[in-house]
C-alpha cells in the first residue's frame, strides 16, 4: 500500500485524541484556576493545593465557589473559545491547501538531504558564477518543509508534463521571467508570449517567430536559415532538421529514398548559401528536378564531390529520381507556405542582400539579453523544420561565444523548449545535452509523455536525455503506465514497522517487524493533483513540491500588465438586426 492510500490514524483521528486530552485539561486547569482566583477576589480562605482534593470538595459542597469564580471561569472560557475558533480557522484554510498525495511527503527529500537545491546551495554555485541578482530557476517549494526547490544555472532539466496541468504558469513563465541573460522559448500557443514580453522588453529587445500566425505577428524582421550553412556539414545538418520536422510520428524514413532526398537537399542548400540565394530557390531547384544551376554553383567553389553526386542522380532513370526528388520535396513542403517564407526569405521582389527589413544573427544574439520566441502548430502544414533550424543554429552560435569566453557563456542562456517533440524536433538533443550545462546553456526541456521522447528519438535516447538531466520533473497528467511504474521505482518505498498481537493459554505475544510499500504507486502519480510536482534531481531523493504560478511571485503585476497589453481581446459579438419582410409574389395586393 502507498504512502498516500497507507490507512491508519489519519490527521484527523489523531487531531480528535488530541483534541479530547485538550479539553480534560483546559477543562480542570481552568476550574482549579477560577476557584483560586474566586477565593482570592472574594477574600475567603484559599482552597486545597492539591487537584484531587480540590475536585473532591466542590462536588461535596466543602469548598465554597464564589461570584468571583464564576466570573473568572465566564472569562477565561470566552478567551479559550475565541483562541479555539482562529485555530480551527487557520486548520481549516491549512486543510483546503493539502492535496491528497501530501500525506506522502514525510516520507521523501527535505532539509539538508537537498542542501544542493536548496536557495543558499543554488545561490552559492550562482555567485561562483558570477550572477549575483539570482540563484536559479524555482521549481516549487517543498511540502513538507516549504523550503523551495532551485534549479541552479548550471543544471539542466527534462519535464513531463500532461496537457492542462499547469506547465506554462507554473515552470514555463516563471524560468523566462527569472532569466539573468538570453532566453528562447519555444511553444505552440501564445499565452507565453503574451505573459511575459513586458517583462523581458525591460531587459532587452524581444523577437517572434511566428511563420503560422499563432500570435498573429507581422515579418517586420527576417532569419534566412541559409545564413547557417557555411559549409558542407552545416549544411547537412540543416537537411537533418527538415528530414526530422517533415517526418509523420509513428513513421520511418524510407532506406533508399530518404539518404538520397537527403543528400541532394544538403548540396541544394550549400548551392544556394554559395551563390547568394534565397531558400525558396531550393525549393524551385527539387520540383523542377534538372536544374543545372546548383551544379554550376558547387563547380565555381570547388565542391567536387557534392556536384559530382548531383550529377549522377541527375543522370539515374525517371522512375528512381522521380521518387528521390519526390521525397525531397515532401521534407521541404513547409517552404510553399506564403506566411511561412515572409520569415525566412526576402520580400516584395528583393534579393537576400536588398531586403530592408532586420535580419537575425544567431551570433549577435548570443552576445546579449534578448529574448526570441519561436512559435509553430504540430501537424500538417507545420513549420517544425523551420523553428528547429532557428533554435539549434542559436544553440551552435552560443556554443561558439561560450569556446571563446573560456569555456562558459558570461551570463547563462535559458533554452524553455515547451512542446519540444513538436515545435523543436531537434533529433541531436540526447548527444549535446549533456555539456550544455557545463557552457552555460540551460536547457528546459518539456515533453507531454514518455513516449513524444520515445517517438522523436528512439527509446535509447530518451533514456539517455533523460540520465543527463539533473533535475527532472513529473507534473501529473500521464497516464502511460511503463512510465509511471519507472518513476515509481526511482521514487522508492519507504519503511514502516508493523506491530501484532497475538493471544494464547499461554498468554499474549507482541511481534514486530519492519516493512516496505512504495511511496507512490501507478495510480498515485498517474492522479497527481494538479499543483504538486515529483521532483528527482542528482545526488538526491526524491522528492514531492508545490508549484509556484507566476501569479505567487514578484512579477505578478508585470504580468498582469503584460497579458493587459498584447493579449487579444475578445471580439464584440454581432448585434443581431431583424430581416426585412420579403414580399411574397404569389400574394396579390
Amino acid at each position: 500500500m502507498s504512502a498516500p492510500n497507507r490507512k491508519g490514524m489519519g490527521l484527523e483521528d489523531a487531531l480528535l485524541v488530541w483534541l479530547a486530552i485538550g479539553a480534560i485539561v483546559i477543562f480542570g486547569g481552568g476550574t482549579y484556576a477560577a476557584v483560586h482566583l474566586g477565593s482570592w477576589m472574594a477574600g475567603i480562605d484559599a482552597p486545597p493545593a492539591h487537584p484531587i482534593d480540590l475536585v473532591a470538595g466542590l462536588i461535596k459542597g466543602k469548598v465554597p465557589w464564589p461570584t468571583q469564580a464564576r466570573v473568572a471561569a465566564s472569562l477565561m472560557a470566552g478567551v479559550i473559545l475565541v483562541l479555539a475558533i482562529v485555530v480551527l480557522v487557520a486548520w481549516r484554510k491549512g486543510a483546503s491547501k493539502r492535496a491528497r498525495v501530501d500525506k506522502a511527503a514525510r516520507y521523501l527529500g527535505r532539509g539538508k538531504s537537498l542542501e544542493a537545491f536548496s536557495e543558499k546551495g543554488a545561490r552559492a554555485k550562482a555567485e561562483r558564477l558570477g550572477i549575483k541578482d539570482n540563484p536559479g530557476i524555482v521549481v516549487g517549494k517543498v511540502v513538507s518543509t516549504g523550503q523551495k526547490f532551485v534549479q541552479s544555472w548550471e543544471d539542466l532539466s527534462l519535464d513531463i508534463w500532461g496537457p492542462r496541468t499547469g506547465k506554462s504558469t507554473s515552470r514555463v513563465m516563471p524560468a523566462i521571467l527569472d532569466a539573468p541573460g538570453a532566453v528562447v522559448s519555444t511553444s505552440n500557443k501564445r499565452d507565453v508570449v503574451d505573459g511575459t514580453r513586458g517583462v523581458r522588453e525591460n531587459v532587452a529587445p524581444v523577437w517572434i517567430f511566428d511563420p503560422q500566425k499563432i500570435a498573429q505577428e507581422e515579418p517586420n524582421w527576417w532569419w534566412n536559415p541559409l545564413s547557417y550553412v557555411t559549409d558542407e556539414e552545416k549544411a547537412y545538418k540543416l537537411t537533418q532538421h527538415f528530414s526530422v520536422g517533415s517526418r509523420v510520428p509513428g513513421s520511418k524514413p524510407d532506406a533508399y529514398f530518404d539518404p538520397k532526398a537527403e543528400d541532394i537537399l544538403s548540396s541544394y542548400f550549400l548551392a544556394a548559401a554559395l551563390g547568394g540565394l534565397p531558400i525558396t530557390e531550393v525549393y524551385l531547384w527539387v520540383t523542377e528536378q534538372v536544374n543545372r544551376q546548383p551544379i554550376n554553383i558547387l563547380k565555381q567553389h570547388d565542391y567536387e564531390l557534392q556536384y559530382k553526386g548531383l550529377e549522377s542522380t541527375l543522370e539515374l532513370a525517371d522512375k528512381q529520381r522521380d521518387g528521390i526528388f519526390g521525397t525531397a520535396e515532401k521534407m521541404i513542403q513547409c517552404l510553399k507556405s506564403r506566411n511561412t517564407l515572409r520569415w525566412v526569405a526576402p520580400t516584395g521582389g528583393a534579393s537576400v542582400a536588398s531586403d530592408t527589413r532586420r535580419q537575425f544573427n544567431p551570433h549577435a544574439f548570443a552576445a546579449s539579453q534578448e529574448t526570441i520566441y519561436i512559435l509553430s502548430k504540430e501537424g500538417a502544414g507545420s513549420a517544425a523544420p523551420l523553428t528547429t533550424a532557428l533554435t539549434v543554429a542559436i544553440a551552435e552560435a552560443m556554443e561558439e561565444r561560450a569556446e571563446r569566453s573560456g569555456g562558459r557563456l558570461p551570463r547563462p542562456a535559458l533554452f524553455a523548449l515547451d512542446e519540444l517533440a513538436n515545435v523543436v524536433r531537434w533529433a541531436g538533443l540526447p548527444d549535446q545535452f549533456s555539456h550544455y550545462g557545463s557552457k552555460g546553456l540551460i536547457v528546459m526541456g518539456i515533453l507531454q509523455s514518455w513516449s513524444q521522447g520515445v517517438e522523436l528519438w528512439g527509446e535509447a535516447n530518451m533514456r539517455k536525455i533523460w540520465s543527463a538531466a539533473n533535475v527532472k520533473v513529473y507534473g501529473g497528467g500521464v497516464a502511460e503506465e511503463g512510465f509511471l511504474r519507472a518513476l515509481s521505482d526511482l521514487i522508492g518505498d519507504y519503511s514502516y514497522i508493523n506491530v501484532s498481537i497475538s493471544s494464547g493459554k499461554s498468554g499474549s505475544s507482541r511481534s514486530r517487524q519492519e516493512s516496505k510499500e512504495r511511496i507512490f504507486d501507478v495510480s498515485n502519480l498517474a492522479e497527481l493533483d494538479r499543483g504538486r510536482a515529483v521532483v528527482l534531481s542528482s545526488g538526491a531523493p526524491a522528492t514531492l513540491v508545490r508549484t509556484m504560478p507566476w501569479y505567487t511571485g514578484p512579477h505578478e503585476e508585470a504580468v498582469e500588465a503584460s497579458i493587459k497589453t498584447y493579449s487579444p481581446q475578445p471580439e464584440e459579438e454581432a448585434v443581431p438586426v431583424a430581416a426585412a419582410p420579403v414580399d411574397n409574389p404569389w400574394v396579390t395586393k
